[in-house]
């Protein structure tokens, strides 16, 4: 196995960046950097939200703990507690 080195030097680090025949991508051998190819739509979308402060996906909260009783679960409940039955 042989690499290709590059002139091209690291971002990070300005280290030396090889080129990988058999991985088919750059990387830095100093500080293990690799380019980053982002899909047009995300990158679409990260440039529409920028400037703003936060941005709101309107996603609701996950459930917490077990689900509330119905309506009759809580009779019979109130029924045990009052025979003094478990």
């Amino acid at each position: 196995m042989y690499t290709m080195l590059r002139q091209e030097t690291c971002p990070r680090c300005e280290g030396l960046v090889v080129d990988e025949p058999f991985e088919d991508e750059l990387k830095c051998i100093y500080c293990g950097w690799r380019p980053v190819e982002i899909p047009d739509d995300v990158q679409r979308e990260v440039d529409s939200h920028i400037g703003r402060s936060f941005i709101d996906h309107s996603r609701k909260r996950p459930p917490r703990g077990k689900p509330p009783l119905s309506g009759w679960e809580r009779e019979k409940l109130r029924r045990q507690r009052q025979n003094g039955t478990s």
